[in-house]
């Protein structure tokens, strides 16, 4: 059986007065009760009676006048009076079931409810049922119930069990759709009646004040003998006097009948009802409905055996339904489960979602689906043509309902503004994910359905509008415009499947942004992190008796190249220098680059000899000239050659092969050399230019230069960057990769990177106190991974920012990336610190490092600072370009700000402007400076009227 949605809809306009009229009806307070029991209101503290039904004599013998006004003993007896009595001291809510007692010397049953301020007591005859014989009718009932092992065996079973205790003409059980209107899921019946099994009703049958009633009651009898309704006569004066509201009958059993439920009972043959409600959670699911042809008294027992039924029914319909949901659940979810693994298999996520051995017509079955990634439409199955796809997509997006999944299998009649952009579709399902044009869609054909009804439901079937149907026999109506039905599980697994393409897409990004931070985005070799990584595990190797060897290669002359054709051509040539070092190599020595035009190979099981040969090989390779635009161009490569001894570090083995690389150049280059013991005086050099470094620091040889930071929208100026340059006497410009390196290799990157600090706030303090800054004006201080590992760095920092009288927010502390990732176990204590104090924290070289997106979720930075290698060169369309964008994205969706570094021309200021970066720096903006050269230079721009803003 299928959810049918929408079938009120395709009855005649008529059926929505109908239950507008049946809303209006006061049920629950009709003034009478049915004429088989009768009925008595009583004074809960005194129990004076002060309403009684007509018929009192009936069961009673006793007249109206001698009940009313009396004590309920006058109408009950003492003995009756006395357990009602003490049933209700016992109860929690005033109510009592049921009490076998006799009355007049009749065997009744006795029932109690509290309505208001009064005590309801009803009495009914009591039937000749054997207690003992309905106890083991009920258990063996049960049992079969329990063994039926499927929704429809147990529906089935239940109507099958009812009739057999009640012997009725007919037992069917509901089932109660989302829009209302009901369905005979399962029958029993005689064969003299017409078979009603699999036909639909209107709503208005059971309308919605009587389905509020159902939810009060476990079951509900209907007897229409030959006698009407019996009045509630009341005491005038009393609390149940003619002067107070009706009394309200909600929890009767005795509630006399609407005369129009009356009159749909007669046109349907039936003199005798019995319903059990089935309840869930609170809602009305569905219903046991009992109809005999005879007027027909069931007694309260065997009700009450009914209703254990009824209550069996629900929960086991609950457990077998929630099993199967949880077996389809199951099910779906597999196949979810395999369209993820193809989407992270898969080199595109579209592919994974609509080429592999499952589909999005697998999870959803459909005519056709598409998913749009990144504004790219890919489609599986048969589906409309694009541009209405498109089209409907667009109305989506302009309403709220473009936000959230959209299911309907009945687009014309629920959304006719999309049916006609789709005319060939009746339903879909569309859920989006991700970005603003990202979006799965299903869709379905009309499918030309049939519903039967219980009865025509036309007008002609009634004798008035708002009468009941006068015939009941199967009528059949044609449903046009839907399409099958969508399954609320796979629909739930749909919207959970966005969720896993978002996580396969982050997951793709985080890779990718890794593979950056290890590999070099030029040439896609293996960086100098991931070198160095490889290097120590080698070295590894080494202790254990594997030979290792490493080989340094620079290209000659290189710079010439870049200067005289510019970059695009110099880096076409590293395309090519970087292809020949592979082909030369072999397959297990990994090729790194290190930056420049600077390339290693790292090779195991080599001894010196091979590894000269293997250089001698890739020096070969350079011999022969690349043609790039026309031009014949002919470059060479210089290799220092190096094998690892047992007190080797990676450090000692780069230096080494850098060294022996540096003697190729000094002999001619176009050749390789290998490091031998008399090449140490470069070790010697470097612990010269420690100490001379150390010296310099003192003897005031280092300054600070600052580098102008501009807001790309306006060009005003935000900011600077401290940076440090050392005049060394008799050397003269000592080039910072040269001594910051040492220095931090030494550990005295630590003092000195106390040093920059206050001497960049002191700056900052100046140029304040002479009015220089512009509002929001920032200073910009890196710090090395040494210092941020060092105890004092939080308290340094402190100290200089209260000695030079500034404010912490107006510092930004600039980490690179690397250094957040390789020291993120010991830094989390020190970057949280440094915020608490409100000093700014800016991640630089952002792309470079091993770039993982999930630690910007929880550390607290204001600022990603887009490397100068993405930037610099940058052409429209090209990947840079496209991951600039990205980093800039990403920052604004995680509340920073973005700064591109590199500008060395207005065109990539331009595109800065165009793809919404916050703030840029370079060549282009402004050289590294002293502070007084920087400050008259924006002095006079600004006087000048110089606009910086991208054009």
């Amino acid at each position: 059986m299928h959810e049918v949605t929408g079938a009120e809809g395709l009855l005649p306009a008529d059926e929505q007065a109908r239950l507008a009229e049946c809303v209006r009806e006061p049920i629950h307070v009709p003034g009478a009760v049915q004429p088989h029991g009768v009925l008595l209101a009583a004074d809960p503290a005194t129990l004076e009676v002060v309403q009684v039904s007509a018929n009192c004599r009936q069961l009673l013998g006793a007249e109206v006048h001698e009940v009313l006004g009396r004590p309920l003993e006058a109408a009950l007896g003492t003995g009756c009076t006395r357990r009602l009595r003490t049933a209700l001291a016992a109860s929690d809510d005033a109510a009592v079931p049921a009490l076998r007692a006799k009355v007049g010397g009749l065997p009744v049953d006795v029932s109690a409810h509290a309505s208001g301020d009064l005590l309801v007591v009803e009495v009914e005859p009591a039937g000749a049922v054997s207690p003992a014989r309905l106890l083991a009718d009920l258990h063996a009932a049960t049992g079969r119930l329990l063994r039926s092992g499927t929704i429809e065996e147990v529906r089935t079973a239940t109507a099958q069990e009812v009739r057999r205790l009640t012997g009725f003409d007919r037992v069917m059980v509901y089932h109660f759709h989302p829009d209302g209107h009901g369905e005979v899921v399962a029958e029993d019946r005689v064969d003299e009646v017409e078979p009603y099994l699999g036909l639909h009703y209107p709503a208005s049958d059971i309308p919605a004040q009587a389905r509020r009633l159902y939810l009060l009651q476990q079951s509900r009898h209907i007897v229409l003998g030959a006698d009407g309704p019996a009045p509630l006569l009341r005491l005038a004066g009393t609390a149940g006097g003619h002067d107070t509201a009706p009394l309200d009958l909600s929890h009767a059993h005795l509630r006399a009948v609407s005369p129009h439920h009356v009159q749909f009972m007669r046109n349907m043959g039936i003199a005798a009802s019995m319903s059990l409600p089935l309840v869930h959670d609170g809602e009305l699911v569905g219903m046991v409905s009992c109809g005999d042809r005879r007027a027909r008294h069931v007694p309260h027992p065997l009700r009450q055996a009914c209703e254990v039924l009824a209550q069996q029914l629900t929960s086991r319909l609950t457990a077998l339904h929630e099993t199967r949901q949880l077996s389809r659940r199951l099910e779906v979810q597999h196949v979810r489960t395999r369209l993820v693994e193809q989407m992270v298999g898969a080199e595109d996520v579209s592919d994974g979602l609509t080429r592999g051995e499952v589909t999005l017509l697998d999870l959803v079955p459909a005519h056709g689906a598409v998913v749009s990634l990144e504004e790219e439409l890919v489609q599986v199955g048969e589906t409309p043509p694009p541009a209405e796809v498109l089209a409907v997509v667009e109305r989506l997006r302009s309403t709220e309902e473009g936000d959230f999944p959209l299911v309907s299998d009945a687009l014309a009649l629920e959304r006719p503004d999309l049916a006609g952009l789709l005319p060939s579709v009746a339903g879909v399902v569309f859920v989006p994910f991700g970005g603003d044009r990202d979006y799965l869609l299903w869709f379905r054909p009309e499918v030309v359905q049939t519903l039967d009804w219980l009865g025509e439901q036309s007008l002609q079937n009634r004798d008035t509008p708002l009468s009941p149907r006068n015939s009941f026999s199967s009528w059949r109506q044609s449903v046009s415009g839907r399409c099958l039905p969508w399954d609320p599980v796979e629909v739930a697994e749909a919207c959970e499947l966005r969720r896993d393409i978002d996580a396969v897409l982050l997951r793709r990004a985080e890779s990718r942004l890794a593979h950056l931070g290890m590999h070099d985005a030029l040439t896609g070799l293996p960086n100098r992190r991931l070198l160095m990584d490889r290097l120590g595990h080698a070295l590894d190797r080494h202790h254990r008796g594997t030979a290792v060897a490493l080989l340094f290669i620079d290209l000659d002359r290189f710079k010439l190249v870049n200067d005289s054709f510019g970059h695009d051509v110099g880096d076409a040539l590293l395309l090519h220098a970087a292809h020949r070092i592979k082909r030369a190599a072999r397959a297990s020595d990994p090729v790194a680059r290190l930056g420049g035009d600077e390339f290693m190979v790292l090779c195991e099981d080599t001894d010196a000899g091979a590894a000269g040969v293997l250089a001698q090989r890739i020096v070969d390779a350079f011999q022969e000239p690349v043609e790039m635009e026309g031009r014949e161009l002919r470059i060479t490569a210089s290799i220092g050659v190096t094998t690892a001894q047992e007190h080797h570090r990676p450090a000692d083995l780069l230096r080494e092969a850098d060294t022996a690389m540096y003697l190729a150049k000094q002999e001619g280059r176009n050749r390789a050399s290998r490091f031998e013991a008399g090449l140490r005086y470069q070790a010697l050099r470097h612990l010269d230019t420690e100490q001379a470094l150390r010296r310099g620091l003192g003897r005031g040889e280092l300054e600070l230069h600052y580098q102008p930071i501009v807001d790309v929208p306006t060009g005003e100026l935000r900011g600077v960057e401290a940076l440090l340059r050392w005049d060394r006497p008799g050397v003269g410009h000592v080039p910072p990769d040269e001594f910051i390196p040492l220095a931090e290799e030494t550990g005295f990157i630590v003092p000195l990177g106390e040093w920059v600090l206050d001497e960049a706030l002191r700056q900052l303090s100046t140029w304040r106190s002479r009015g220089h800054l512009p509002p929001g004006f920032r200073m910009a201080v890196n710090l090395s991974p040494q210092q941020l590992g060092s105890p004092t760095l939080v308290a340094a920092v402190q100290r200089s920012i209260e000695r030079n009288g500034t404010a912490p927010s107006e510092l930004s502390l600039e980490i690179t990336e690397t250094t957040l990732m390789s020291e993120r176990s010991s830094m989390s204590e020190a970057v949280e610190a440094l915020s608490s104090l409100g000093v700014g924290l800016s991640i630089d070289d952002f792309g470079t490092g091993y770039s993982s997106l999930a630690y910007l979720r929880y550390l607290p930075v204001q600022q990603l600072k887009v490397d100068r290698s993405f930037v610099s060169g940058a052409a429209p369309g090209s990947r840079d370009v496209a991951l600039v964008a990205a980093v800039c994205g990403l920052a604004q969706e995680f509340g920073m700000t973005c700064v591109a570094e590199g500008v060395e021309r207005a065109e990539e200021l331009a595109m800065l402007a165009e793809i919404g970066c916050d703030s840029a720096q370079g060549f282009h903006i402004g050289r590294p400076e002293p502070a007084e050269a920087l400050a008259a230079r924006w002095r006079s721009l600004a006087a000048d009227g110089v606009d910086l803003r991208p054009r």
